[in-house]
């Protein structure tokens, strides 16, 4: 039990170095249009998935939630601020003369999401005994869910304060945390609906793209506004 808990502790790790390498690549350059495309990349395959297992209302769900909600704000947003050919000017010189670029709020979102998941698993797997919803998602526990809360609670103090940025970001990184858990669960549900463990595996070993995003398409796009408007503007 303890040999497995370990592999799936270390395997969710390592898929989520593959998804987040990139991205942190990208955020240290701040090249808006390389951003897009490996935004859009992921949306493309995440949707991918989301057809080819046959998953509940490709559209209604599907489509609206990848594209319009998680790909379509977060693209513009960040180009509403860094990108001077389509950028309104007064946005983008408030973002030329913040510390904190909208490229940095985007990896604190995923290092907020990222550290939600990994104690919320760590938590739950250890001292888990009340099981939120045990027929969609057996191994989600309450114990689970305070664990990866704290974790961001703490994390949003330490950003605040290193940052010299409004404590506000403690409560965004909280409600983060939260919509973090019922993107996943929602995977879940998709996916025990359709009895797969996971819904692809083009990480081998890892499982699929939507298994990998799942905490962050419900989180990213309203962090991220609510970042913007206490840090930039």
């Amino acid at each position: 039990m303890a040999k497995e808990y370990k592999s799936n502790l270390l395997r969710r790790t390592i898929s989520g170095l593959i998804i987040a390498l990139p991205l942190i690549f990208i955020i240290i350059a701040e090249n808006y249009w390389i951003f897009l495309s490996l935004i859009s990349i992921f949306s493309i395959a995440g949707f991918y998935e989301w057809i080819k297992n046959s998953f509940r209302q490709p559209v209604l769900w599907g489509f609206n939630l990848i594209f319009i909600y998680f790909w379509f704000s977060i693209c513009f947003l960040v180009g509403l601020l860094s990108e001077p050919s389509f950028a309104l000017k007064e946005f983008y010189d408030l973002h030329e003369l913040n510390v904190v670029s909208v490229y940095h709020i985007i990896l604190i979102i995923i290092i907020n999401t990222a550290l939600f998941d990994i104690l919320a698993y760590f938590v739950g797997s250890n001292f888990g005994k009340l099981h939120i919803s045990p027929n969609i998602s057996p191994n989600k526990t309450l114990e689970g869910l305070i664990g990866g809360l704290i974790g961001n609670i703490l994390f949003g103090f330490l950003i605040s304060y290193l940052l010299n940025i409004s404590y506000w970001s403690v409560l965004i990184c909280f409600f983060g945390g939260i919509l973090a858990f019922y993107g996943d669960l929602l995977i879940s549900f998709l996916k025990r609906d359709k009895s797969i463990k996971d819904t692809g595996n083009i990480l081998p070993g890892h499982g699929g793209i939507l298994d990998r995003i799942d905490s962050h398409l419900l989180a990213t796009p309203v962090m991220l506004l609510l970042f913007i408007l206490i840090v930039i503007l």
